[in-house]
């Protein structure tokens, strides 16, 4: 008989690991080294934390929690080594206990986040462990070093000590402590008398001390460098009952005595140089005899830890951090266990939910009925879903800024008129309505610039016809101004008194010249680089919508290769133009015609476009990223400038030709037609 075949489907979401009863914690333990080995003494504390854990039924009752331990060395590099080691080739860990020096855990908590492993430290103190954007899942049980500060602050004020002199070894752990203690006194009555930090050997800098006449020092250094300090201070002669040196509490009990092959100091004299010194640390037991978690006192726990197997004399000169290796355990374990209990509550339990008949033909999944219940009602996506967005300018912005243009059109056309029908109008007529006429014709095309988009566009020629109608717009319009600015200064800047005619013909002469030298720029642009449509994506501006799908702007902009290579000169001959413009017009600011002279209208439309100009051309160096945002400011900065250059040349006219003002400057009206009859035609100041 055929035999049915079954195959469970199940959803399945549980602490870290899917189908695992064990909880695996990674030790970082420095158990040699020169620096500091205080896990010799930790270790022990840490084994039997382990056992007790196991043993309570309320605490990860599920759970067979193990320990595996790495000596570090009290070295950054090995440390962040062997537990990358570890982490790539052991399976899962839950949590990363260590390390035991705070260089190590610099290191190492810089990497452990990255596989999202929170880091517990039972030992170490160095205050930057305390940023949390550098350590994000960095934790610790021991208080930070330049916590102690306070305590020997006021350790020299209890012997009213007020010079103090410090050490310390350049590395960032110890040089923190130190601008901490540094910083803290400040503003108190004891004075920093030297401040000392060295690399390797501190033989220089303890004959620094001595030559300050240091008498109260404090220190911040590892214990192999705490050793070589002393071996140096008792060389140069500075120890005995005058000198007090002020160590951290973290030392092997007897640091002075231990490990001397390397130094040229013997134990006695060790002791002589280390002989009235303090040493400020934090209490590391609790000195209440009170029952906690593991419902032991501390003198309990004491008993236990000497008599426990692993415990060796080696772990004698560190046995006070003991107390602390055993709590951070514990606190690790009842961490994960709080977890475990949420992940509980939220309902991540194992659940059938269909059957998959392998014994059908064809196979097919038989699903339980509203057994499946995706967060949200969605169901995951596979991959994350892109959806691309055009970025266009709004129609608004759009709509606003080509009506304003429009208007500005119809105020030049209506000028255009005012100047056909009043061209025999002295007043007019001195002004050069011909020269007129072509600055209005230079404003209209450059309000049809506006009318093209610099972005949003489907075609390439609006780019270039709206790069053209600015760029021959504007010349147009300033050299109109500059032209009729050079023929009054060609006239009145006359001193031979000769006879000059300059006729309209010759001023148009001066604009083509502008103007074709800008059409060549713009010839060769198009030759070399013309602009084309590309799309451009906003990478600042993406966003998420809905069940996981992204949504990516994007913009289509005019752009050319080598838009630098000809922008450049294009700013430089129309800035020259401004330039020489505002100083013709300086130069006949005197000359009192007013018909004939525009110079102070014709300043002030330079200074006002030389301000858009300048702040147009920072913004859009500024924003280059920020097409729609650019149409707008342009544009605006467009339109302003060409009204207050309309405005500012013919409203003089218009309001003189209102009030009949034709009377003065009659004579002058002749001048203009056939140059200068007579020198004293002109009466200047």
């Amino acid at each position: 008989m055929l035999k049915q075949r079954y195959c469970l489907i199940v959803l399945i979401i549980c602490l870290p690991t899917s189908n695992s009863k064990e909880i695996r914690l990674l030790g970082l333990l420095p158990m040699t080294g020169d620096s500091w080995n205080g896990g010799v003494s930790c270790l022990p504390a840490a084994k039997m934390a382990i056992e007790d854990v196991n043993n309570k039924v309320n605490v990860l009752a599920d759970y067979n929690v193990t320990y595996k331990w790495i000596d570090t060395k009290c070295n950054e590099g090995i440390a962040v080594y062997k537990m990358v080691k570890s982490l790539d080739e052991d399976p899962t860990y839950h949590m990363v206990l260590g390390a035991g020096c705070s260089v190590e855990s610099e290191g190492t908590s810089q990497v452990s986040y990255l596989w999202n492993l929170t880091q517990l430290s039972y030992s170490s103190s160095s205050p930057i462990l305390s940023d949390r954007k550098r350590f994000p899942k960095f934790f610790r049980l021991t208080l930070p070093d330049q916590k102690h500060n306070p305590a020997r602050i006021d350790l020299m004020n209890e012997f009213n000590w007020k010079k103090v002199a410090t050490i310390n070894q350049a590395l960032e752990f110890f040089s923190s402590v130190m601008d901490d203690f540094v910083k803290s006194v400040q503003g108190t009555n004891i004075t920093i008398i030297s401040q000392e930090i060295f690399m390797h050997n501190p033989m220089t800098r303890v004959e620094n001390l001595k030559t300050h006449d240091a008498r109260i020092i404090m220190t911040a250094m590892y214990e192999d460098k705490a050793r070589e300090l002393l071996c140096a201070a008792y060389k140069v002669g500075l120890f005995g009952p005058k000198i007090v040196w002020v160590f951290v509490g973290w030392y092997s009990s007897t640091f002075w005595k231990v490990r001397l092959d390397n130094l040229e100091c013997t134990e006695e004299e060790m002791s002589m140089a280390a002989e009235g010194a303090f040493i400020t640390g934090p209490v590391y037991s609790n000195p209440v005899e009170e029952r906690g978690i593991a419902n032991l006192t501390a003198r309990e726990f004491a008993e236990r830890y000497y008599n426990h197997p692993a415990y060796t004399t080696e772990a004698k000169k560190y046995d006070f951090y003991a107390y602390q290796c055993y709590d951070h355990i514990w606190v690790a374990a009842m961490a994960l266990d709080c977890a475990n209990h949420r992940l509980k509550e939220m309902g991540n339990a194992r659940q059938t939910v269909g059957l998959y008949r392998q014994d059908k033909n064809p196979k097919y999944f038989e699903w339980i009925e509203d057994a499946i219940k995706w967060k949200d009602n969605v169901l995951p996506r596979d991959s994350t879903y892109i959806t691309y967005e055009e970025k266009e300018i709004p129609t608004a912005l759009y709509l606003t800024m080509t009506s304003l243009a429009s208007l500005g059109i119809c105020l030049a056309i209506s000028l255009f008129i005012f100047n056909v029908v009043h061209r025999h109008n002295s007043y007019v007529k001195m002004s050069s309505p011909n020269i007129n006429n072509v600055l209005l014709l230079g404003c209209v095309v450059c309000y049809c610039t506006v009318f093209f988009k610099n972005a949003a566009t489907e075609n390439d020629v609006f780019c270039k016809i709206r790069l053209v109608c600015f760029s021959l717009g504007f010349t147009v319009t300033y050299g109109s101004l500059f032209s009729k600015t050079w023929r009054v200064y060609r006239i009145f800047k006359n001193k031979q008194l000769r006879k000059r005619i300059i006729k309209d013909y010759q001023l148009l002469a001066i604009i083509g010249g502008f103007v074709g030298l800008v059409s060549v720029v713009l010839i060769v642009w198009e030759i070399v680089g013309p602009y084309m449509i590309i799309t451009k994506y906003l990478k600042n501006e993406v966003y998420m919508i809905g069940n996981d799908a992204e949504v990516r702007p994007f913009v289509r902009v005019c752009l050319s290769e080598y838009s630098d290579y000809f922008q450049w000169p294009l700013y430089v001959i129309e800035g020259g133009l401004l330039i020489f413009g505002a100083f013709l017009a300086w130069e006949t600011k005197n000359v009192k015609i007013q018909a004939l002279n525009d110079s102070h209208e014709i300043g002030f439309c330079i200074y006002n476009v030389v301000i858009l100009s300048a702040v147009g051309l920072t913004l859009s160096l500024l924003l280059k990223d920020k097409e729609i945002l650019m149409y707008g400011i342009t544009s605006g900065f467009l339109i302003i400038g060409t009204l207050l250059t309309q405005t500012v040349i013919f409203v003089p006219k218009i309001l003189a030709v209102k009030n009949k003002d034709t009377d003065k400057g009659s004579t002058d009206a002749v001048a203009i037609s056939t140059g200068v009859n007579h020198a004293s035609t002109y009466k200047t100041t």
